[in-house]
């Protein structure tokens, strides 16, 4: 009697075998020629430990009875090979050791009851040893592992107070998916902040080597062409991205509530703040200390300031007090020479041989006792006995006196009569404008405003083109008259030209009224003149209104800044609301004078 069992290797193609019953030693070769056992010297490239021993190998008949082989990849590999407590954690050996042991217990051959259940269970072990010998197959089913826990704690009151016993076996157990052999522990609560600085960040940059190929939903060996193989794969490729990112998603959130329950990091920025605070408190007590050390420099400075300033005012009173004695003393000498040489004079009769010229000679003494010095004294007190030396120095002395007067008179008549011209000149030119030129001069200084370029010059050639009376004015006869338009004479001027402006408004209303009577509504001479008085206080009213203040300039650009051109068509009536003292027109026309004399200020720079 013989039995056809698929046996499928972890390097070669299923094949057929005829199975007979001569005992165990048909199914050694079989496992050997498989890679099961070391035949021949065995895998001597496989460095794994094995950890499993015929006794650690639990047999779960009833189990393996209740599964199918076509819903294979829905069983349990380890619990069927029957090493449901190493899991990940078996080797390539183990794995091997397992299924030997499984094939030897579990074969067909050895039933003694339902052979087709029989057939279905060794097939399924086939089927978990075929996922599991191969490393990428193993890996496969480990990333998937059902027993595996995926639930990730919340951060919660409870989870902080039991930090350690609750994350601590959930980290270790999401440890073995690191590609890194060197993951670190979450450690105890006495460690340091350089180590948790590390467990986190080793952990935020967390690279696992879990795979979501075993859970392909499309199998590509069905399809019919190559099309709808790579159809198929990138399907695959697509679910398997999409778990990728998922499980990413989930160690992030681990190690965020990890972190947000940890009492270190809790501890470690309170003792930060702490110490930023020390710091702060230290800083502040060292600016203060500064601020004190350079508040007692400065008294200090002041007060040697203050102290060398009195000085300096002492020595100066002292000073001025020796001045004033010194001059009192020389003022005392000096009038006691002077008064020598006025007696010396005055006995020798002013030295005068007529009586006419004797308050002339005394005139002229005073202002030349006035101006001589002491040593000019004493030359002549020294000489006073001998008359005739005396007179000689003494009319030399008066000669140079009145020589100098003389001098000095005649360059202040030269400065008079340049001031004179001076004036002169700017009375012809002031007379030049008649009160039309001032009209048109006035006229024309506002259509040109400050900034326009040769301002002066354009003024003159507008005044040379419009005025009746003179056609040959010049940029500098235009300054001047503006100059004194600006003067208190100018705003005479102002005054006199406003009047007669009125007088001649006022004949020309008598010569258009004719004898007093008004020709639409029969007005005497008098009421239309108190009506045109009227309509001229309105004018000087209105005039006056038009002028802006300052609080009206402000609400107006305060209007401007709120609302922009992007309002729309109300921008305007927003800003005569909110300037409240003028109206729309106002408002835009304001603008547009601003606006104007930006333009010129910009165009003068």
């Amino acid at each position: 009697m013989t039995f056809t069992v698929d046996i499928r290797g972890s390097l070669s193609p299923p094949i057929t075998a005829f199975v007979y019953p001569f005992g165990s030693a048909y199914f050694d070769y079989q496992c050997s020629r498989y890679n099961l056992v070391d035949a021949e010297g065995g895998d001597d490239s496989e460095d794994e430990k094995e950890h499993l021993s015929e006794s650690d190998i639990v047999i779960d008949v009833k189990y393996i009875k209740s599964l199918e082989a076509k819903d294979w990849k829905d069983q349990d590999h380890y619990r069927v090979l029957g090493i449901p407590n190493l899991r990940v954690k078996a080797s390539t050996k183990d794995v091997k050791k397992a299924y030997k042991y499984m094939v030897l217990k579990c074969h067909p051959d050895k039933s003694q009851g339902n052979t087709k259940v029989d057939e279905e269970a060794f097939t399924c072990i086939q089927k978990a040893y075929e996922q599991l010998c191969v490393i990428d197959g193993k890996r496969a089913y480990d990333s998937v592992d059902p027993e595996f826990d995926d639930d990730v704690p919340n951060v919660t009151e409870h989870n902080k107070q039991n930090f350690y016993k609750v994350f601590g076996i959930i980290i270790e157990n999401n440890a073995q998916w690191s590609m890194n052999k060197n993951v670190p522990t979450l450690g105890t609560e006495i460690d340091e902040i350089d180590y948790v600085n590390d467990f986190y960040n080793f952990w935020y940059d967390f690279k696992s080597w879990r795979e979501y190929s075993y859970l392909d939903e499309e199998e590509r060996d069905k399809a019919d062409c190559k099309e709808e193989r790579r159809y198929l794969d990138k399907l695959n490729k697509q679910e398997r991205i999409r778990r990728k990112k998922e499980e990413m998603t989930r160690m992030r959130q681990l190690v965020d509530n990890c972190y947000a329950c940890d009492p270190r990091i809790r501890a470690f920025n309170e003792d930060r703040k702490k110490r930023k605070i020390e710091a702060k408190l230290a800083k502040q007590e060292a600016y203060k200390q500064e601020q004190e050390a350079l508040r007692l420099q400065k008294e200090e400075e002041e007060r040697i300031r203050q102290e060398e300033e009195q000085k300096r005012i002492q020595l100066e009173k002292e000073k001025a007090d020796a001045e004033k004695v010194e001059r009192q003393k020389q003022n005392k000498l000096l009038k006691g020479e002077r008064k020598k040489v006025r007696d010396c004079v005055k006995n020798n009769n002013y030295f005068c041989t007529k009586d006419d010229n004797i308050v002339k000679s005394m005139e002229n003494l005073d202002l030349l006792l006035q101006a001589l010095t002491i040593d000019d004294f004493r030359k002549l007190n020294a000489i006073n006995k001998n008359v005739d030396q005396f007179t000689k120095l003494y009319n030399s002395f008066m000669t140079s006196h009145l020589e100098a007067q003389e001098t000095k008179t005649k360059e202040n008549l030269v400065k008079a009569k340049q001031s004179q011209d001076l004036h002169k000149d700017q009375s012809i030119s002031s007379d030049k404008f008649s009160t039309q030129d001032i009209a048109l001069l006035v006229k024309a200084v506002k259509i040109h405003p400050p900034g326009t370029v040769n301002r002066w010059n354009t003024i003159a050639d507008y005044l040379n083109q419009h005025s009746t009376v003179c056609s040959s004015y010049v940029s500098k006869d235009i300054i001047q008259k503006v100059k004194n338009l600006q003067s208190r004479e100018g705003d005479d001027l102002k005054s006199k030209t406003n009047e007669q402006a009125y007088n001649n408004f006022e004949n020309s209303q008598k010569s258009r009224i004719g004898d007093g009577v008004n020709a639409v509504g029969g007005l005497s001479t008098k009421d239309t003149m108190n009506s045109t008085l009227i309509d001229d206080k309105k004018d000087k009213e209105k005039k006056k209104k038009l002028a802006w203040s300052a609080e009206e300039q402000k609400l107006l650009e305060e209007g401007l800044k709120k609302f922009p051109q992007s309002v729309g068509p109300q921008r305007w009536d927003n800003i005569a609301k909110l300037v409240a003292t003028r109206s729309k027109k106002d408002c835009m026309r304001r603008y547009k004078d601003l606006v104007e004399q930006i333009k010129a200020k910009k165009a003068k720079q």
